[in-house]
């Protein structure tokens, strides 16, 4: 299958991750979505989680947190708060942030700001979750 697809993701730092692509899998606030050449026009929400890519007989894996994804003729781009690669995922840090998120949400105190804390716990399961898929788990 031909790679017709840019795929670019970026953050406040500049470009995180750019490449030439068959098929790209966001995901969005409403659900996955699955990005392949001539997609009709798309601008949506992006949650944290893993952005699929593959390409030749390749795939690859991008956490991403909140963000934007805009879809117009043949390109794909993310404008998000963190893009990660997923070989570069410390999957026993992710896990220990889920358990201090989870550890927060659980005893509320007064001082206990739990968006913040479910924000966390969001940004650790999709790193989790991306080094996973990475790692065919």
């Amino acid at each position: 299958m031909e790679d017709r697809i840019h795929l670019c993701v970026m953050t406040s730092g500049g470009v995180k991750y750019e490449k030439m692509a068959h098929y790209v899998g966001l995901p969005l606030e409403n659900g996955d979505a699955g990005i392949l050449a001539d997609h009709a026009p798309l601008l949506a929400a992006v949650r944290d989680g893993p952005v699929k890519c593959e390409f030749g007989n390749m795939t690859e894996y991008v956490c991403v947190g909140n963000g934007v994804a805009d879809v117009f003729e043949n390109s794909v781009t993310l404008l998000v708060r963190t893009a990660e690669a997923a070989q570069d995922i410390d999957l026993a840090r992710a896990e220990a942030s889920e358990q201090r998120a989870r550890e927060r949400m659980e005893h509320k105190d007064g001082t206990t700001d739990t968006a913040r804390a479910e924000a966390s716990l969001r940004r650790a399961l999709a790193r989790e979750k991306t080094c996973r898929l990475y790692r065919g788990a």
